[in-house]
């Protein structure tokens, strides 16, 4: 297979090599091959928006001193920045330019703060429970494992950019948290084998899929070596051909689990255990949590993972007046670790906190709409009443994780309505606690000034059905009916004069209710109800003043 254009650029200049051009690129005028070994240093610029750069830095664990993000706040005001909290715990620098990016990205370095491999064909920033380590149902603190993992890649010559693509890693230790970490290729979940306590591997996941069980497990004391072996493998068996089929999810899709399994084991130094007992569930944090040592901690909220400066001064400012903790979700909110108390005088809570927005327009030229702004579209009070999960991507790649969340949205824009406007396809059904299934597409357009009463009247359903949460409602209500049906039942919702129950019922039984109702569109030869789905689609959406002869 003939080696994709970033691995042949490899091959010319090393990225780790790349480091002493850094100070002498013209920056205003980047190539797409200086653009891809900046990406190795945390430098991100597009030919699409070329006047403009980011910076991200990495967090790992998303645990960062008050010292840290002080330096980092002194920056962003500084230089009139903006900051976001990515959902890999991460922070972004946004509104660099060619004449400031490089100085902002010495000043972090000089600071102790890395950026590197934080973009790119890396191992990205590890993940975990904000409350690693101080949660009630922790069982392993995962921190110093991170850290072990990290410092095995991380400015290493022989891993900088130099996987077949980028690797997302996650490890938890706790065994009930609402942190879902299926869509990572590597996660290394909370299992028990013989008393022991350890991971069970799961490999393969990314934004459409969930890791599949690797039938191993690890102590923590292991959990270094056995990542450094996956590594090793992917490394070397890793597919380089085309730039769309180079995830580890793609090598396994190719070859098979088994056999990727004994590559691990020819670069493990013991012999690989067959999983354990896992120990992973659910449980919604709320805004004060009471931890193992009977202090509390507290999720402050950001804008949909945008961070106000005003905001950012409350949040050090409480931090160091408390002694407290700071941690950062990859639900895109800060965590303040040790209150004597669950208050916190003066603070106003932000956004819903179970919302998860990519960049969006406003910093990402992929993005089809501003992201940040755009959730104002959506019925927040409903859903941070109930605490649903919503992933909120503005392009395919899906940064917002939409494939992973109770409610899954992808910014798009279309004409099938009248004139070209704004609309989301809507993902339902993901089993993402468990990694039993990821979110699948049910509309494939709805218009942006439609999109919360379709919401609403989900939501609606998710209430009169009693489960105790939302991925539940999806196993039972709609999991077991064809993705047309699903559609179809809930546009009938809002098409029929009169309201509708979803029912545990066989999908033919609720098809005979909706064809009892009045007004009903039925056809007598509708293959996977699609001249239904049209007809009341159009009647609910269309827009005249927006056709065009």
């Amino acid at each position: 297979m003939k080696p994709n254009k970033i691995e042949r650029l490899k091959k010319v200049c090393h990225p780790f090599a790349f480091k002493e051009r850094l100070h002498t690129l013209d920056l205003e005028d980047l190539s797409e091959e200086a653009r891809f070994y900046l990406k190795n240093y945390g430098i991100y610029n597009s030919k699409l928006l070329p006047e403009k750069f980011m910076l991200r830095i990495r967090i790992a664990g998303g645990r960062i001193t008050r010292e840290a993000l002080g330096t980092i706040a002194a920056i962003v005001r500084q230089y009139g920045l903006e900051m976001l909290l990515t959902a890999r715990a991460q922070i972004e620098l946004h509104g660099l330019s060619a004449t400031t990016v490089l100085e902002v990205w010495q000043a972090l370095h000089d600071a102790g703060l890395s950026t590197l491999q934080t973009l790119t064909d890396n191992f990205r920033n590890i993940v975990t429970d904000p409350y690693d380590g101080v949660a009630s149902e922790n069982q392993i603190e995962v921190y110093p494992l991170i850290e072990a993992m990290q410092s095995l890649f991380l400015n290493q010559p022989e891993w900088m950019g130099m996987l077949p693509r980028k690797c997302n890693i996650a490890i938890s230790g706790t065994a009930k948290q609402p942190t879902h970490f299926f869509g990572n290729d590597l996660y290394f979940a909370l299992a028990q084998k013989e008393e022991r306590w350890g991971f069970n591997l799961y490999l393969g996941g990314k934004n459409s899929e969930a890791a599949q069980n690797a039938d191993i497990f690890v102590l923590p004391e292991e959990v270094a070596a056995l990542f450094k072996a996956v590594a090793c493998a992917y490394r070397a068996h890793g597919l380089r051909g085309s730039r769309a089929k180079t995830r580890l999810f793609h090598l396994l899709e190719e070859i098979g689990m088994e056999p990727f399994r004994e590559k691990i084991a020819s670069c493990y130094p013991s012999i690989l255990e067959t999983a354990g007992r896992n120990h992973g569930g659910k449980k919604v944090y709320a805004e004060f949590e009471m931890l193992k040592d009977g202090t509390y901690g507290y999720c402050f909220r950001t804008q949909f993972g945008k961070v106000e400066t005003d905001r950012l001064t409350v949040l050090l400012a409480q931090a160091e007046e408390r002694a407290l903790q700071i941690r950062i979700g990859v639900d895109q909110n800060f965590y303040l670790v040790g209150l004597a108390e669950p208050e916190m005088p003066g603070e106003t809570s932000g956004s819903a906190a179970s919302v998860t927005a990519c960049a969006g327009s406003q910093y990402c030229a992929l993005s089809l709409w501003n992201i940040k702004t755009d959730t104002a579209a959506l019925p927040l009070e409903k859903i941070a009443q109930h605490r649903i999960q919503v992933g909120f991507s503005g392009c395919l790649k899906g940064c917002g994780r939409h494939h992973h969340a109770d409610i899954g949205l992808v910014g798009l824009r279309t004409n099938i309505f009248g004139g070209t406007q704004k609309a989301a396809r809507v993902f339902l059904g993901g089993e993402y606690s468990s990694g039993n299934a990821v979110a699948r597409l049910v509309f494939h357009a709805v218009p942006l000034k439609h999109l919360s009463s379709l919401l609403e009247v989900i939501i609606e359903a998710y209430e009169f059905s009693g489960e105790s949460d939302f991925e539940t409602f999806c196993s039972r209500y709609l999991n077991v009916h064809s993705t047309y049906f699903i559609t179809l039942w809930f546009l009938a919702r809002l098409y029929l004069p009169l309201p509708i129950r979803l029912e545990l019922l066989p999908e033919s039984e609720l098809y005979k209710k909706l064809v009892a109702q009045r007004g009903f569109p039925r056809f007598a030869e509708d293959e996977n109800y699609i001249q239904s789905i049209k007809v009341m689609m159009h009647a609910l959406w269309d827009d005249p003043a927006m056709h065009t002869s």
